[in-house]
């Protein structure tokens, strides 16, 4: 079990180090591929779309090749979309990077999630887990931004494949299994509950992304300082994901306080999406972004534990719909914003990013916790 965990974590960093840097390479691409702004986020769109189809497959990959083979799959595939995205050959191989590291990502998530997310443990673990990713994630805007004023930002994107090459051939399968399925149904059922829980996910994902893709373009646009400058800005934000993850793995709240958490960080990223969008100084908006990522921060892995809790018969199912939600929300709120964007700007467009925040907090009223969670032992033996 130790293994499981500590490789989850390594893979974790080196994920959240591409995932983010498929956002923030945007305007590089856009520069130095001349291409229009549409055409130089579509790596982030096609990765959504990966996350989708990795996904729906997850499930029955794991079925016919086994747990153990498929996840090195996933990870080889985290690296080979690296040498993708570093390719400023042609926008097209751009794109393909995105769809890969997508596809592998949902096959990842619903790994690491049903493997992680279940039991008295299953938020404190994955929520050590994201905080190894947004650890890569603070690192990856920070490369990105030195390697473009230097060698060229593709040298950045390079920079976690040769360790996740070494980690592909030593991360083993999970241990969760699906309860068979009712006589007469094709796939096990989930619970109103379960739904609420990944509609308040879906949500907050969509506006994660697009503080990730356009946070630093809204901070150029309303304060005129230069792309470079405000991507290094944007690394606050994920500066504010990592503070917020590494307060809540030491407080290791309880469950009764785990909605409590999910409401106040919902609400703070509203106030920082409103400051964002607000600000007309550098550090205005800075503080907006890191607000905007603190309050982040704990939504992913607690909300994702909320809904495995209310689906213990079926982990890897719920987790594969998870996974769904996550890459729709990182598909669909992006591109919306910049075909917004293009007709009337991305300052006015981010306004959308304060309404789905609104929505996400309205809905964190009706999360509920279940009666009662399995026992992390039973969760995670293998």
């Amino acid at each position: 079990m130790r293994r499981l965990i500590w490789t989850a974590y390594l893979v974790m960093a080196a994920e959240g180090f591409l995932v983010y840097a498929v956002g923030f390479i945007t305007p590089y691409v856009q520069a130095s591929l001349h291409v229009a702004p549409w055409l130089a986020q579509m790596p982030n769109s096609l990765m959504a779309v990966g996350m989708l189809l990795g996904g729906t497959l997850a499930r029955g990959i794991n079925a016919r090749y086994g747990a153990d083979r498929t996840i090195r799959y996933w990870v080889l595939g985290f690296a080979l979309s690296g040498v993708l995205l570093a390719a400023p050959v042609h926008v097209l191989v751009t794109i393909a990077g995105g769809f890969v590291f997508g596809a592998s990502l949902g096959g990842w998530l619903v790994h690491v999630n049903s493997a992680l997310g279940r039991g008295a443990s299953g938020a404190l673990l994955l929520m050590r887990a994201n905080l190894w990713s947004v650890v890569g994630g603070l690192v990856g805007p920070l490369v990105l931004s030195a390697a473009a004023s230097s060698v060229g930002w593709w040298y950045g994107v390079l920079t976690p494949v040769p360790f996740l090459l070494v980690l592909a051939f030593g991360t083993p399968g999970s241990p969760a299994r699906d309860a068979a399925a009712e006589t007469g149904q094709a796939e096990p059922s989930l619970s109103r509950a379960y739904w609420l829980a990944w509609l308040f996910l879906a949500l907050c994902i969509s506006a994660e992304f697009s503080y990730v893709v356009w946070g630093a373009q809204v901070v150029a646009s309303r304060t005129g300082i230069p792309t470079e400058a405000a991507t290094g800005l944007a690394s606050l934000f994920v500066l504010g994901m990592v503070v917020g993850r590494l307060l809540a793995s030491i407080a290791r709240a309880g469950a009764a306080r785990q909605l409590l958490v999910l409401r106040a960080g919902a609400a703070v990223t509203a106030v920082g999406a409103v400051l964002t969008w607000a600000a007309p100084q550098p550090w205005l908006a800075g503080l907006g972004l890191f607000l905007g990522g603190l309050g982040m921060s704990p939504i992913y892995p607690i909300g994702v534990s909320l809904a495995l809790a209310h689906a213990p018969h079926a982990p890897i199912h719920a987790s594969a719909r998870l996974t769904l939600a996550s890459g729709a929300a990182i598909l669909s709120a992006p591109l919306v914003l910049g075909l917004v964007a293009g007709v009337a700007g991305i300052v006015a467009a981010w306004l959308i990013v304060v309404a789905i925040l609104v929505g996400a907090c309205a809905l964190a009223l009706g999360l509920r916790q279940p009666e009662s969670a399995p026992n992390v032992a039973e969760v995670l033996a293998a």
